[in-house]
């Protein structure tokens, strides 16, 4: 980890995939929100597959409780299987996303009636965060999506494009690009380093993904990463 300046108020700080490692989260967290830089964006993905996916959503809260100006939460394609089978969707859908992991951190164990316990139990206030969630932040500098954008669309801003399906095209496109910087999550880089190229940046390292998976952060306008 690195020390940051202590003027933050131009510092935007982008995460990728959490994937339930709350604890990779808490010392992220710690780390930035000692002296918040002006924007904190995250790229989705907080739930599923890691095994702390009801912490994280709690680590979330508290942070956006306490710092409500400063923190973007953006949709990824593992929110919105959780709200799809909150909502009456099949549980082979939801598992096969690694949803069981996450019914397990609310309930401690899956059993045959635990799917339905817990849609029963699932927090009001977890739903509401995740409800809130955006699907993608934009300026004139950069484009902060869970899954980037279509190449074949690059304007559109519809959920497809931008956090429902992966556009493995992207890391290919010659251009035009939509803004001078794309910066998502979603495609597992498994050398546990962030793909970074002029235009895109990837910041998926396998966070409760990958065995040893980093939570990575993107420093701008450094353009600088922290990995915990």
């Amino acid at each position: 980890m690195m020390a940051m300046n202590r003027d933050n108020s131009e510092k935007t700080v982008i995460f990728g995939d959490v994937h339930g490692d709350a604890d990779r989260l808490e010392k992220a967290l710690e780390f930035y929100l000692k002296e918040p830089p002006s924007r904190i964006i995250f790229t989705g993905d907080y739930i599923n597959r890691g095994k702390q996916s009801r912490r994280v959503l709690d680590l979330l809260i508290s942070s956006i409780f306490e710092h409500p100006s400063n923190i973007v939460l953006l949709r990824g394609n593992h929110e919105e299987s959780l709200l799809k089978f909150l909502d009456g969707g099949k549980l082979a859908d939801f598992a096969a996303h690694g949803g069981l992991a996450t019914i397990k951190s609310y309930l401690g164990t899956v059993h045959s009636g635990a799917p339905e316990g817990f849609k029963e139990e699932f927090p009001k206030e977890h739903r509401e965060l995740i409800e809130g969630t955006l699907s993608f932040y934009e300026d004139q500098s950069i484009l902060v999506s869970h899954a980037g954008f279509d190449p074949q669309d690059p304007q559109s801003r519809n959920p497809v494009a931008l956090y429902l399906k992966g556009h493995h095209g992207l890391f290919c496109h010659p251009g035009p690009w939509p803004r001078p910087l794309t910066v998502c999550g979603h495609y597992v880089q498994n050398s546990r380093k962030p793909y970074d190229t002029e235009n895109l940046v990837c910041l998926d390292t396998g966070c409760g993904t990958l065995p040893n998976g980093p939570l990575t952060s993107l420093i701008l306008p450094e353009r600088t990463y922290v990995q915990f």
